[in-house]
């Protein structure tokens, strides 16, 4: 996804344009002034800070504009988006070099502390910054590549994000395993990255949105959980669990079964076998094996704080050692 980073200066001037001028890491046709030539462009930003009298504080800021690995994006493409971005400090003198020597493209833009029209030093609000970010966003946009958004916030969902949401659930539903849900989520023009030895799932919307499970704010979606409910079965895990219902009660929701699995696995993890046990009074045998296996007690260790008889009155076997 593209992300944008800024960091404020006060002197290296010098330093930093050798480094991100550094022909291991670009090349010429990938290093352009804007409102200056980028050869003298140190003589340049010293000649606009003397005009103005300006020579003290923030030399310079130092951005940042990243891309996705996962883009169809070439070093042109990025380059000529980075000019566009840098002309958006409208009045600023800026390098901008376009780096070739990691796996994710990124843009580094040097920028004058001073505007060389109205003298005016540099200096935004974090509400002007978040605008900022918002307008790399909408090049990125543009050229049909993803984003993320600029803040999260749990308080104010923004649409997209909640139909993600919705759509995620909804494929939960239906599906009984990851593979099937992935594919199922795909074929809605979703992408889904879901790796092993990765913290989180992160999607991408149809709108090149994209969102790890963590920024969704909600509990059943986190991936930790996702995992123990395809583990158990999914979707029949899903149904198994209002059949089981007991009279009277309401059909569980995706979000009932989802977040009573966390806490049948946090209540094994921690070995309180009381809520272990009350949480599990209305599974079958081979649910619960399968509960013991994923979590490290296949050996039946599992102590329960109830006599024997009270929990095979419920579950119709024992679980006795």
């Amino acid at each position: 996804m593209a992300s944008v980073k800024f960091v404020a200066v006060s002197r290296g001037l010098g330093g930093i344009l050798d480094y991100v001028t550094n022909r291991e890491k670009t090349t010429d046709s990938l290093i352009t002034g804007v409102n200056c030539v980028a050869q003298a462009a140190r003589d340049e930003f010293e000649a606009v800070k003397k005009q103005f009298h300006k020579t003290d504080g923030r030399g310079y800021y130092h951005i940042v504009q990243s891309f996705s690995p996962d883009d169809p994006l070439d070093f042109e493409t990025a380059h000529e988006i980075g000019l566009k971005f840098a002309e958006y400090f409208q009045g600023y003198q800026c390098v901008v070099a376009t780096h070739m020597n990691t796996d994710h493209i990124h843009n580094h833009i040097i920028m004058n502390s001073v505007n060389f029209e109205t003298g005016r030093k540099f200096h935004q609000s974090a509400r002007e910054m978040q605008q900022v970010k918002e307008f790399s966003n909408q090049l990125c946009l543009q050229y049909g590549l993803s984003i993320t958004e600029t803040k999260a916030d749990p308080n104010r969902i923004p649409a997209w994000k909640k139909r993600l949401r919705k759509d995620i659930k909804r494929a939960m539903e239906l599906c009984c395993d990851r593979e099937q849900f992935i594919r199922c989520m795909e074929a809605w023009g979703y992408g889904v990255k879901w790796e092993e030895g990765h913290k989180h799932i992160t999607y991408t919307t149809p709108e090149n949105m994209r969102c790890r499970d963590s920024k969704l704010f909600d509990q059943t979606l986190l991936r930790e959980n996702m995992e123990h409910y395809f583990a158990m079965g999914g979707q029949e895990y899903l149904e198994t669990r209002r059949e089981w219902r007991e009279f009277g009660e309401p059909e569980p929701t995706l979000d009932d079964t989802v977040c009573g699995l966390a806490s049948i696995f946090e209540a094994l993890a921690v070995g309180d076998n009381d809520r272990f046990h009350l949480e599990t009074l209305h599974h079958s045998e081979d649910e619960i094996d399968l509960i013991l296996r994923r979590g490290g007690k296949i050996d039946r260790t599992v102590q329960y704080a109830v006599e024997d008889e009270e929990y095979e009155q419920y579950h119709g076997f024992s679980m006795s050692m």
